[in-house]
């Protein structure tokens, strides 16, 4: 097996070039901790820190975590598609809410607000008038509202805001405009329902494709190991025959020979009887 230049060559792999990386951070940092104080080393002290990916290294040789690994890594393009279609649907809504609920997230804040109907009654009373937390009256402050919306995490309380908001300056009035439930459930279900849900979509199916390619590979090691076997026994058996063959040769090669060693010993003792 090479280092780069080949198919099969220990550098092709994604998993061996972080194995080895982390195995050449672990060298210089011996070198480093070799050289001391000295001024020179002392930035690369910092490498120090990357110790801490040394446990990455079982992840190569863990085929679950292999997989789940590759599937994130493999999701981040389409994630980062879906990110621009959720952050472009987040523009629409806060625009939008900018242009309905712009200066009406406003309330009077004292004792008694029974008989407070705008600003004005509220400082005549000596109240404060304040706006709520999440609000809509820029696009920063919309965009935080709609963060919370679609975190399903208070945003009930914003929703009830928007139904109460009457305009500018005057105080809320209790489910003022219904109508208004439409913003509210049109962005719950197109983004937090639809566009969210496409997140937990694609990392699905890219495990699905991660886990059938990972099952091919298997396959085909398989598959290999097994033909190296079937080759091992085929060697093996043509070995045998052909250790037969050569034994056999030797064999009779040996038998001729003794037969004319006794031919020759005939011959002898017959032309001495002769003489």
């Amino acid at each position: 097996m090479g280092l780069y230049i080949g198919e099969k060559t220990y550098l092709r792999s994604s998993w061996n070039v972080l194995d080895g990386f982390l195995v050449f951070v672990s060298l210089i940092d011996i070198v480093v901790s070799m050289a001391g104080g000295a001024k020179i080393l002392g930035v690369l002290r910092v490498l120090r820190l990357l110790r801490t990916l040394r446990p990455l290294r079982v992840i190569s040789r863990a085929p679950g975590l292999k997989l789940v690994v590759e599937t994130l890594i493999t999701s981040l393009k389409p994630i980062g598609n879906i990110v621009l279609i959720c952050c472009a649907f987040f523009i629409i809504f806060g625009i939008l809410g900018v242009q309905l609920f712009k200066g009406k997230f406003f309330y009077c804040f004292g004792p008694d607000t029974k008989n407070i109907t705008n600003k004005s009654d509220c400082l005549e009373a000596n109240y404060k008038w304040v706006h709520h937390k999440y609000n809509f009256d820029n696009l920063g402050q919309a965009l935080m509202s709609l963060f919370v919306l679609a975190s399903k995490d208070g945003w009930v309380n914003i929703m009830y805001h928007g139904l109460d908001a009457v305009a500018v300056d005057q105080q809320p009035v209790t489910n003022n405009n219904p109508w208004m439930l439409l913003y509210f459930i049109s962005f719950l279900l197109i983004v937090s329902f639809f566009v969210l849900n496409m997140f937990v979509g694609v990392v699905v199916e890219n495990f699905h494709k991660c886990r059938q390619h990972q099952e091919v590979e298997e396959a085909k090691r398989r598959e290999e190991k097994r033909q190296k076997r079937m080759e091992k026994k085929r060697r093996s058996k043509h070995q045998i025959p052909m250790r037969e063959r050569s034994w056999r040769r030797g064999g009779g090669g040996r038998k001729g020979e003794e037969g004319e060693e006794e031919g020759g010993e005939m011959a002898e003792t017959h032309g001495e009887e002769e003489e």
